[in-house]
């Protein structure tokens, strides 16, 4: 088994022009990178896939919901609008009901009134045509 600063020296940086370094084999960094994160790559490989269809499925999901809230959305605002014609229906027919109700009150006070004022007038008119000719008479006109 290879030991920790045997592993490690695979990555040492092999010399270069300038001063001398101590003797290394050159390292091909991209051939170790690639052959020891190969099997890692390899075993995310079904949990990428996995992922991706979780992505999928939550995006269909969520369209699947906007379709369904949008056409909740328009069923309630439907219903709303019709309750709303009948409200106010109801509101009008409630409030011409009331005017009426009052109209018939303001009449037939109006009417009692009337009728009151035809009885004074019946009553006192004797008197009054009375008092008239009386005044006539003091002029030494004849009727």
């Amino acid at each position: 088994m290879a030991r920790l600063r045997e592993f490690a020296g695979r990555f040492r940086p092999a010399g270069v022009p300038g001063a001398a370094a101590p003797a290394g084999v050159p390292a091909d960094l991209r051939a170790c990178r690639e052959t020891e994160l190969e099997p890692v790559f390899a075993a995310l490989a079904e949990t990428v896939k996995t992922c991706s269809d979780l992505r999928e499925q939550a995006a269909e999901y969520a369209r699947e919901t906007e379709r369904r809230t949008r056409e909740r959305c328009e069923s309630i605002l439907a219903d709303a609008r019709s309750r709303a014609a009948a409200e106010r229906a109801d509101a009008l027919a409630s409030t011409r009901g009331r005017k009426l109700a009052e109209n018939q009150a303001l009449l037939d006070e109006a009417r009692r009134t009337a009728h009151d004022i035809r009885e004074r007038a019946r009553t006192r008119l004797p008197h009054l045509v009375e008092q008239v000719l009386d005044r006539i008479r003091g002029l030494g006109v004849r009727p």
